[in-house]
């Protein structure tokens, strides 16, 4: 075997460096002891064992550059949509229709014609301010939207973060928080927190979003696109 053969060729040497052979004696008597096709034949197994780890190293890294070139696609269009459904859950303005308007009859027709759930329906029927309802029935659906985003995008990066570079991951990480926090600060101002004390979870939320998660958005996607597009000239 290639051990064995290594540790005689040691043992060998030891003995004639013991008894004061130089260099090239140490060579001589190594090549008349063990024979020109045996030396041959141990760096050969040697050369074969080494070739053997270089393929299988290269393989796995190969596969780990696909797999890498497979989620930096899905991760960024779950970042994009994640962060697109916060900023409209956040964002104040929004089209809708004056339902104080209406008759009776109008507002039954548009009921009728729109999406709201029975749930929906109930409570815009119920309550006297009808603009006012649907604004709530809509921040309620905005928020609800973002978080199913947020955790589908929370968790694909959680399942794939060891294919990510450490640069790429260390940005995914942070704008991961950044969005979460943004997300709960909507979330607080919905549920009625601070309105007492004079605080401002929107206002909160919409700085987050706005001076923080928006910029390293851009970050990450020239990072994605460098990875992506080594060799093009990003702007």
């Amino acid at each position: 075997m290639a051990a064995e053969g290594a540790q005689l060729v040691f043992s060998l040497v030891g003995q004639l460096v013991a008894a004061g052979g130089g260099g090239a004696i140490v060579a001589f008597a190594l090549f008349r002891f063990l024979g020109k096709s045996w030396i041959q034949n141990e760096f050969s197994k040697d050369l074969e064992v080494a070739k053997a780890e270089i393929s299988l190293l290269t393989a796995r890294r190969l596969k780990l550059h696909d797999r890498e070139y497979e989620v930096f696609p899905e991760a960024w269009s779950k970042l994009n949509r994640a962060s697109e459904s916060l900023g409209r859950a956040i964002a104040s303005f929004r089209t809708m229709p004056d339902l104080k308007r209406m008759d009776a009859e109008e507002l039954s027709g548009w009921i009728e014609r729109s999406d709201l759930s029975a749930g929906e329906r109930d409570f815009l029927l119920k309550e006297h301010d009808k603009n006012r309802a649907l604004s709530r029935i809509m921040d309620v659906r905005g928020v609800s939207d973002a978080h199913k985003h947020f955790s589908e995008f929370h968790l694909y990066i959680h399942e794939n973060r060891i294919f990510l570079s450490p640069d790429l991951k260390e940005k995914i990480d942070e704008i991961d928080q950044l969005m979460w926090s943004s997300w709960v600060s909507k979330s607080m101002d919905l549920d009625g927190y601070g309105r007492d004390e004079g605080k401002s979870y929107i206002a909160d939320a919409w700085s987050i979003y706005q001076d923080k998660v928006v910029p390293l958005k851009k970050e990450i996607e020239a990072l994605v696109q460098a990875k992506l597009f080594p060799d093009a000239k990003i702007r």
